[in-house]
């Protein structure tokens, strides 16, 4: 039987991303190592998150950071039960990419 044991370790070492739901300010915030703010903005309507606005720090969409908040960003979602409308051409586009999470998106919203 193999040993996973070096590759879990190894696992449980890679940095996780701390993504705040900062509701008074109505978006998801990630705080990254050198201090900078990524940000996706909301709307709540209808049980439905409006992903109104990215603002990411440069070099955070190429680098593929910005996949991953938003990837951590509609797990959270997700857990609401409630579906995501995307706004905006990043999270559009994410969804094309990631065909896998359009059960996210209500009723009628084709990308």
């Amino acid at each position: 039987m193999p040993n996973f044991a070096p590759l879990l370790e190894r696992l449980d070492k890679l940095p996780t991303m701390k993504i705040e739901d900062n509701a008074d300010m109505r978006h998801f915030e990630l705080r990254t190592d050198d201090n900078r703010l990524a940000v996706i903005e909301y709307q709540i309507q209808e049980r439905k998150y409006f992903l109104t606005k990215t603002t990411f720090p440069e070099g955070f969409e190429e680098s593929g950071e910005a996949d991953k908040m938003v990837k951590e960003v509609l797990k959270m979602i997700e857990e609401t039960g409630m579906r995501v409308v995307p706004m905006t051409r990043f999270i559009k586009q994410y969804f094309k990419r990631h065909r896998d999470m359009k059960y996210l998106l209500p009723v009628g919203i084709h990308l």
